[in-house]
C-alpha cells in the first residue's frame, strides 16, 4: 500500500511542479499582450483564451498537490475542538459520503467531454480565435483524476490513522503533526 501511496504522491507532486512552467506561459502570455495592446497598439486574437485555459489548468492540475500539502481551505471551527482520531474519522467520512462520489461524478464527465472533443476536433465556440478545445478539457479531466487519486490516497490515510496504524494527514495548528 505504501508504495501505491508514493506513487501517487509523486504523481501529485509531479503535476503540481508541472503548472509552474503553465504558471510562467500565463505570465508571458499576460506581457506580451500589455505590450502589444498598449505600446504597439496591437491586441491579440488569443493572448485571453491562453489566460484563461492555462488559468484553470493550474488551477485544477495542482489541486492534488495542494491537498498532498494540506494547503486547500478548511474551515477549523469545529474540527480543532475535536480529538486527532475524531478528525480522522470525520474526514474519512467526508471524503467516503460526499467529496469521492462528487468528484467521480465531475471527473468522469470531464474525461468523457475530453474524449469527445478531441475525437471531434470540437473548437472553442464563444471565441473569436476558436482554437481546439480538447488541450483545456483534457487538462481539466488530468486534474480532476490526480486530485481524485489523491482524495482517495487522503481518505486511506486518514481511516489508517483512525485506526492508530498511520500518523495523521492533518496538520495540526502550529505546524506540528
Amino acid at each position: 500500500m505504501t508504495l501505491l501511496f508514493g506513487a501517487v504522491d509523486r504523481l501529485s507532486r509531479f503535476c503540481g511542479y508541472a503548472m509552474i512552467l503553465v504558471f510562467l506561459l500565463l505570465v508571458s502570455d499576460m506581457m506580451y499582450e500589455v505590450v502589444s495592446r498598449r505600446v504597439f497598439n496591437t491586441p491579440t486574437l488569443w493572448a485571453y483564451d491562453i489566460a484563461y485555459m492555462s488559468n484553470a489548468a493550474i488551477f485544477m492540475v495542482a489541486a492534488g498537490y495542494a491537498l498532498l500539502n494540506n494547503e486547500h481551505i478548511r474551515i477549523d471551527f469545529l474540527s480543532t475542538r475535536m480529538t486527532a482520531r475524531a478528525q480522522d474519522w470525520t474526514n474519512a467520512a467526508v471524503y467516503v459520503l460526499l467529496f469521492l462520489p462528487t468528484l467521480w461524478l465531475v471527473g468522469s464527465e470531464a474525461v468523457d467531454s475530453a474524449w469527445n472533443a478531441f475525437l471531434t476536433g470540437e473548437l472553442e465556440p464563444s471565441s473569436p480565435w476558436r482554437p481546439v478545445i480538447w488541450p483545456y478539457y483534457g487538462a481539466l479531466a488530468l486534474g480532476l483524476v490526480v486530485f481524485g487519486l489523491q482524495s482517495m490516497v487522503q481518505c486511506a490515510r486518514h481511516v489508517l490513522a483512525a485506526l492508530g496504524r498511520a500518523p495523521t494527514p492533518l496538520v495540526r495548528p502550529g505546524g506540528n503533526n
